[in-house]
């Protein structure tokens, strides 16, 4: 039995999904945050039940190859699980957490080396902070609703820290208090800052539960205003109980609305409740492998399932005959169709409601796809929408995947029913992280 405090010498051969070496003690998994595969250790338990235990990590007996300095002061935040891991190894473990989905799911194909990204750092456009009393502005540790204040993150724009640290200050100065969660009482609840990568504007959106005096307020929008590059200023009143970060109570205090940024040469106007994609630069990648696996000619009619604000049915429309992109959020079908206008292309319909539905509608309708493409959330795609794909029969079915085992799971159904898959790309949209991105083409097997 394991008990709590007792400590274990042990050998990590493997991780979990969320980033934790698994040893093997006596038969029963160890869980140990922070150690890697390869790794020989000394852990505590610090979670002890019948038949697994969770450990700290108190020494690195023998290193495993990848392992290198921890970048980041803030240990206790659960945002980058790979920090400790030198980046050709994540590139190398993400490649092995899809080749083992297929393979535990009876599929075979060529599956090529990750996309990683030239400068890992610095990639992300949208900074969530949590605020807490005290106050402390920061990021939530690792499973749980603890708040770790963090002044500086690796993996955000570096601007963050500067708006941070003055939002912080300000707080104090002007006794504005944080949000308390148990009492449902102050005003400030979180921090929001989203920057164009291309473009460099920076939007600000404090989120409060009541709007702070008036004379505070206009004090930190003229200190906003300041920020280099800074382009709008908003207010999100949010008093509803939850975790929700944004509601539609949204209103700019000073600039313009919205920001501006691109991939590639589409131009794109990013507001404060806008979905838009968190590591642009390597969505440009993902974007043109999910391009090249299409492979258009330009006569094609392209389904886009799960097309969000349009950018994957914008890059696909200019080498297409049309383009239909099919997204469930009416807010984000508004933003692609204003997408569409911005960047003159005509070429395109979006279609409101969900894939499961409109497809076989549209199908029943007599309009068929020659190429689909589906980007579904992480459940992956429903069976009666692979259903009706099947028997649409496009000539190729490109699938980009957030998440290797529902793509898996999805990849063994369509094998099973006309497809093979041909190729899987895997993409790393979120250095240090777990996650992994593909893009898989299938095509109608012969």
């Amino acid at each position: 039995m394991f008990k709590t405090g007792q400590l274990l010498t042990l050998s990590v051969h493997s991780l979990t999904d969320k980033g934790d070496g698994i040893a093997t003690y006596e038969g029963r998994p160890v869980y140990i945050s922070g150690a890697l595969p390869g790794d020989h250790v000394e852990a505590r338990v610090t979670l002890a039940r019948p038949r697994y235990a969770q450990a700290e990590l108190k020494e690195v007996l023998r290193a495993a190859p990848g392992r290198r300095a921890d970048f980041c002061p803030h240990t206790a935040c659960g945002g980058c699980q790979l920090r400790v891991m030198d980046y050709p190894a994540q590139l190398e473990l993400k490649r092995g957490l899809l080749l083992d989905a297929l393979t535990a799911q009876g599929v075979s194909c060529p599956v090529s080396e990750t996309v990683g990204m030239a400068e890992p750092f610095h990639y992300r456009n949208k900074a969530q902070f949590a605020v807490q009393p005290g106050p402390s502005i920061g990021f939530y540790a690792k499973q749980s609703h603890q708040l770790t204040e963090v002044k500086q993150c690796r993996v955000q724009a570096p601007v963050t820290a500067d708006i941070t640290a003055l939002v912080h200050q300000w707080m104090r100065e002007q006794a504005v208090p944080a949000f308390n969660e148990t009492h449902h009482s102050g005003c400030v609840r979180y921090l929001m800052v989203r920057d164009g990568t291309h473009s460099g504007e920076v939007m600000v959106v404090l989120v409060v539960a009541e709007e702070p005096a008036a004379g505070a307020l206009e004090l930190l929008v003229d200190q906003l205003a300041g920020v280099p590059h800074m382009a709008s200023v908003q207010l999100c009143v949010n008093d509803a109980a939850g975790n929700r970060v944004l509601s539609s109570q949204v209103r700019t205090l000073w600039g313009k609305d919205t920001i501006a940024d691109k991939l590639d040469e589409l131009q794109f106007e990013v507001s404060a409740l806008s979905f838009y994609q968190i590591n642009p630069l390597q969505t440009e990648v993902l974007y043109k492998e999910a391009m090249r696996q299409a492979s258009l000619s330009g006569n094609e009619t392209v389904f886009d399932l799960y097309s969000g604000i349009g950018t994957i049915s914008l890059y696909l429309a200019p080498f297409a005959a049309h383009v239909h992109g099919i997204e469930i959020v009416p807010e984000a079908v508004a933003d692609a169709e204003r997408n569409a206008a911005r960047n003159g292309i005509h070429n395109v319909t979006f279609h409101t409601g969900a894939a499961e539905q409109q497809v076989p509608a549209l199908y029943e309708q007599g309009l068929v796809a020659d190429v689909v493409v589906v980007d579904p959330p992480r459940k992956g795609c429903d069976e009666s929408l692979l259903n009706t794909l099947v028997q649409m029969g496009p000539s190729r079915l490109v699938y980009v995947s957030c998440n290797p085992k529902s793509l898996a799971r999805d990849a063994a159904w369509l094998c099973a029913h006309g497809f093979e898959l041909v190729q899987a790309t895997p993409v790393d949209m979120f250095p240090h992280t777990m996650h992994v991105e593909t893009v898989a083409l299938f095509i109608k097997s012969q």
